[in-house]
């Protein structure tokens, strides 16, 4: 049975203003993006800078209008300013929006004064389980404790689905692995919840990842589970780069070339071709540099 999606986005085009000048024309930020993110579960959205990778997290809030596409988030339709991410929904950007004179105590006073559904007990908790004092302002904690205070900040809301731009850019490992294990924990505790995050960190995230998606030039080149994928998919090294299909990539000066592709199209390559299945990392290191060669598309 395929997973109930807590995401779902087709064909979704986003035009960007021009940042410093308004009678510019616009960018175009996505061109045509599909992405399903399985309930319960953990997408990795990767992709090159400027692949569009912010802008689709923002467009799933409804900061963001698109100009065509659909987006479907918990079940509703987000999109124009009528709207918005329905209630369940919250995002954590790449650096803390809160003044950073600010500590936990001013942002349990802040949600007591809107008189929203804020959990200022667990908010507390969390972050001193994490050893972030109530009265430490924001802009004196470590990258990573600015990101646990974001992702407390975030979780008090109780959100149904989590949506995380960069969490791991500015950690070093052990806080990296430390915030990967804690994000398992959250799906562990409440299946129902669903985590989203963008990420550079090719090389952990075959610890979290359960679906992933590929942006290249706002577009999706590569989507799915990411044990079908891995199954799908083989790398194929020719020794001999004239005897390698079109698209491989070099190896050095060693004459040798590899190749990302499909288990089927691996049929009728010549003997010496050596075949492995790639991993995660691999799988998207390659699938990206065939489209910066090429400029080929989904």
């Amino acid at each position: 049975m395929t997973p109930t999606p807590a995401v779902r986005v087709e064909h979704l085009a986003v035009d960007l203003p021009h940042l410093r000048n308004r009678f510019h024309d616009p960018t175009r930020a996505l061109e045509d993006a599909d992405l399903h993110a399985p309930e319960g579960m953990i997408t990795a959205l990767v992709g090159s800078n400027g692949a569009g990778k912010t802008t689709l997290l923002r467009a799933l809030v409804g900061a963001v209008r698109p100009v065509a596409g659909t987006i479907e988030v918990l079940g509703s339709t987000v999109g124009p300013a009528e709207l918005p991410a329905p209630p369940g929904v919250a995002l954590v950007p790449d650096e803390p929006l809160l003044p950073g004179e600010w500590h936990a105590r001013d942002v349990v006073a802040l949600h007591r004064r809107l008189g929203d559904d804020f959990d200022g007990q667990a908010f507390l908790e969390m972050l001193g389980s994490n050893g972030i004092r109530p009265k430490a302002m924001i802009r004196s904690l470590s990258a990573g404790r600015a990101t646990i205070f974001s992702l407390a900040h975030a979780l008090a809301t109780g959100p149904r689905l989590l949506l995380l731009d960069e969490p791991l850019a500015r950690l070093d490992p052990l806080a990296r692995a430390t915030l990967i294990d804690l994000l398992r924990d959250l799906l562990a505790e409440d299946p129902s919840r669903s985590i989203v995050l963008s990420t550079h960190d090719l090389e952990g995230m075959d610890r979290f990842a359960d679906h992933l998606m590929v942006l290249h030039a706002g577009r999706t080149v590569l989507e799915g589970a990411v044990d079908e994928l891995l199954e799908e998919h083989v790398v194929a090294t020719s020794p001999m780069a004239s005897e390698a299909p079109p698209g491989t990539r070099p190896l050095g000066a060693s004459g040798a070339a590899e190749l990302l592709m499909r288990s089927e199209d691996a049929v009728g390559l010549p003997s010496r071709t050596a075949l492995r299945t790639p991993d995660l990392g691999e799988l998207v290191r390659l699938t990206l540099a065939a489209r910066t060669t090429t400029g080929a598309v989904r």
